[in-house]
Parts: structure tokens; C-alpha cells; sequence
């Protein structure tokens, strides 16, 4: 066991790469396919809005066509006669432009460029959005590592003075003052500790592969531990701030305006369409006016055309008052997500106050289990103390040593995810 403990303390210390919590967030942010994903949907949308402002261009279109006519019996002597054939010119060309500009359409193509442009506006908080989610599952991760560094030079620590106590025993053993199983009991507590520092070595590996997935990074990462600030922000204070920034109320908001907005262009259909058309027209035969000749003509045609949709009356009243009805289950939703980030808030306020409490609590039982670990120390080497209450001693200290750091690491996660859920990690 001891063998494999330092196979992988050897393994650990090859290629490795020390960070800290800001240099692995910004390779996350550089290397996430999450955030590029957000971020090539938020260009698509930009380009919609673009084309949308397109459309208030005029329509222009050309055209050309090549025919021909067959001949044209005409049965003036009844279809049971032979019919006389009608002289007619079979060879036809047309050719022109066709222009069409839209004057007024109850500003529809302006509602749609609005719409495209809340639609814009929805893709850039899911962009910032998945950049604050990748910051908060990096912060966990580089967490998780820098707990699981500290546990096993903790755990490292413990085991070297768990065999230099038990040469200690083993002396005592032979000298006669303790029993065999004495010498056995704490054998076997150590061979425990070395598993569990084997399984922290894992911890590390699993911690480590996901971040080096996420920065794009291959050498072993080795966080560096930064001084953090415990502070004591207000409830209030929370929601206030979580009600300008946070990403699920903005895009609530966002969707709020769009349905508003869709709405109006229900409306909208009620009104007029009024155009501004031309048509030029280069052919022949001359078949416009009569008498119609084989010769080659060119037309210009320009006017204003006026569409009343009057069917809308009736064909448009169940659009509106879907339109109404979704903009009021959205505007419930809305105040639902306010009320769901509030609890979200005071259970991550609450948590994060706790955590603080817990690590005070942690740090006054540390003082008392190594006084505790020293005294049952003292009073077995004297014969007054049994084996398992050395044992137990030493265990109830190291676990104290990491309900400590396990304490330290948590108000740090819930400090991170109050400002993910305020929008401002």
C-alpha cells in the first residue's frame, strides 16, 4: 500500500500546471464549446436583424418569356365542317421589370425588424448566461480540486505521524507494557488511511479531467489557494441587485416585450396595404390595344396599389386574443421567475451563512480534538487509556480537520452561486 501511495504521489508531481481560480476561468471561457455555441446563435440573430431591414427595400424582378402558338381552327361552320384556320403570329416574346415598393403596411416590416432585434437581444443573455454557468461549474470543479489537495496533505500529514506511532506502540510492545492487538488495531487504522488516500488521489484525477476538458488544458492542474473575504451581504440587498442582472429575469423581461410586441402585429393585420407599383414590358406581339400587330412594343405601367384586408375583421379576432392571452401567461411567468429567484436567494443566503457558522464552529472543535488527541496521547503511553480511545481521539482530530477545510471550501461555493444568481459571478 505504502508502495502505491507513492507510485501515485510520483505520478502527480510529472507536468503539472499551477493556477489559480481567475487563470482557469478565463481558459474556461476560451475553450468552451458551450459559450461559442451561445455565441455563434447570438451572431445568427444579428444577421436576421440585418435581413430583416432588408425587406423595407423595394421588390424588383425580371422577366422573360419565348413562346409558341399553334394554329387556331375556328368551327364557324359547326364542329361537324371542316374549321377554318385563323391567321394568327406564332412566335411570342415578353420581357420586363417588375418594381413594387411598400409605402404603408400598418408598420408590420418595422414590428418584424423590432422582433428580430428582441430576438437578438434574448440570444446575448443566453451568451452571457452560459459564460456565468461555465464560471460557476469551473468554480465548483477548481473547488472540489483545492479541497481535494488540502484533504490529502492533510490525510499525508496524518499518516506519517500514524507510523510514528506506531513504532512508538511496537516498541512498547516488545518491551511488554502494551498487547499485540494494540500493536494490530492501530495497524489496521493506518492501512485505512492509506486507502483513503488513494481514493482522494482519484478524487484528484476525476477533478482534474473534467477541468482539463473544459480549458483545453492537458498538464495536471495544481490550484493555488487564495485569500477569501467573507462577507455578509443583506437579502435585500440581494434581490434588489438579482432584479437589474439576473439572466433569468432579464430574458423573462425580454420575452414580456416580445409578447407585447406580437400583440400589436396581430393588430396590425386590420390594416390597409398600400404599394407603390411599376411594371415595364418589352414585346412582341403588340396584343395591349387593338389592333394588335406583329411588331415589337415597349409599356410602362406605374400606380399606387391599395389592399383592404377585409376578411380580417373575422379571420383575425381569435389572432389577437391569442396574442393577448399569451402575453398574459408570459407576464405571470415573468412575476413567477421573481418569485423563484427569491427563494433561490434566501436558500443560497441562508446556506452561505450557515457554511460561515460551520466554519467557526469547525475551528473551535480543532482546539478541542488536538487538546482531546494530546491528553488520550499521554494517558495510553502511561497505561491509564485503552487502545480505541487513542484511535478515536486521532480520528474525531483529523475529521475535524477536514469538516474545517470542507467548511472554508463550501461558503466559497455558495458565495459564488448567490452571484450567479444575481447575474454577477
Amino acid at each position: 500500500m505504502g508502495l502505491l501511495v507513492c507510485a501515485i504521489s510520483d505520478t502527480f508531481a510529472l507536468d503539472s500546471l499551477r493556477m489559480s481560480l481567475k487563470d482557469m476561468i478565463d481558459k474556461a471561457l476560451q475553450n468552451s464549446k458551450y459559450i461559442e455555441q451561445s455565441y455563434l446563435q447570438l451572431k445568427e440573430t444579428e444577421v436576421a436583424v440585418q435581413q430583416q431591414r432588408m425587406e423595407l427595400l423595394p421588390k424588383i424582378s425580371a422577366r422573360a418569356s419565348a413562346s409558341y402558338a399553334s394554329n387556331m381552327p375556328v368551327y364557324d361552320q359547326g364542329l361537324l365542317n371542316k374549321p377554318s384556320q385563323h391567321d394568327i403570329i406564332h412566335y411570342l416574346y415578353d420581357s420586363g421589370l417588375d418594381f413594387y415598393l411598400n409605402l404603408y403596411n400598418g408598420h408590420r416590416d418595422l414590428m418584424k425588424i423590432e422582433s428580430k432585434k428582441l430576438e437578438n437581444e434574448l440570444a446575448r443573455i443566453d451568451w452571457k448566461n452560459a459564460a456565468a454557468q461555465t464560471k460557476l461549474e469551473v468554480c465548483n470543479l477548481f473547488l472540489d480540486l483545492e479541497l481535494s489537495y488540502s484533504n490529502r496533505s492533510l490525510i499525508e500529514q496524518d499518516i506519517a505521524d500514524q507510523r510514528a506511532q506506531l513504532r512508538e506502540i511496537e516498541h512498547l510492545y516488545k518491551a511488554g507494557v502494551v498487547l499485540h492487538s494494540d500493536v494490530l488495531r492501530i495497524s489496521l487504522e493506518l492501512s485505512k488511511r492509506e486507502l483513503l488516500l488513494v481514493q482522494i488521489g482519484h478524487d484528484i484525477q476525476a477533478a482534474n479531467q473534467k477541468l482539463q476538458l473544459i480549458g483545453g488544458i492537458t498538464a495536471e492542474i495544481v490550484p493555488l489557494p487564495e485569500q477569501f473575504q467573507v462577507e455578509n451581504p443583506s437579502y435585500e440587498a440581494l434581490v434588489a441587485e438579482a432584479r437589474s442582472h439576473a439572466f433569468s429575469l432579464l430574458k423573462s423581461e425580454q420575452e414580456v416585450v416580445l409578447k407585447k410586441l406580437s400583440v400589436k402585429q396581430a393588430r396590425s393585420n386590420y390594416l390597409p396595404e398600400l404599394g407603390l407599383t411599376s411594371t415595364f414590358t418589352f414585346a412582341n406581339p403588340q396584343v395591349f390595344l387593338y389592333p394588335y400587330n406583329p411588331s415589337w412594343y415597349n409599356l410602362s405601367i406605374t400606380g399606387l396599389k391599395l389592399n383592404i384586408p377585409i376578411s380580417a375583421i373575422y379571420l383575425n379576432k381569435n389572432v389577437v386574443r391569442g396574442a393577448q392571452i399569451a402575453l398574459d401567461r408570459q407576464e405571470v411567468k415573468h412575476h413567477h421567475e421573481e418569485e423563484i429567484l427569491e427563494n433561490q436567494l434566501l436558500q443560497a443566503l441562508l446556506d452561505y451563512q450557515l457554511a460561515i457558522k460551520q466554519q467557526e464552529v469547525c475551528q473551535n472543535n480543532k482546539a478541542l480534538a488536538q487538546e482531546n488527541a494530546r491528553i488520550i496521547k499521554n494517558r495510553y503511553f502511561k497505561s491509564s487509556a485503552l487502545i480505541t480511545d487513542l484511535l478515536d481521539a486521532d480520528m474525531q482530530y483529523l475529521k475535524t480537520l477536514f469538516d474545517l477545510e470542507t467548511a472554508h471550501i463550501a461558503i466559497q461555493k455558495h458565495y459564488y452561486f448567490i452571484e450567479f444568481l444575481k447575474g454577477t459571478i
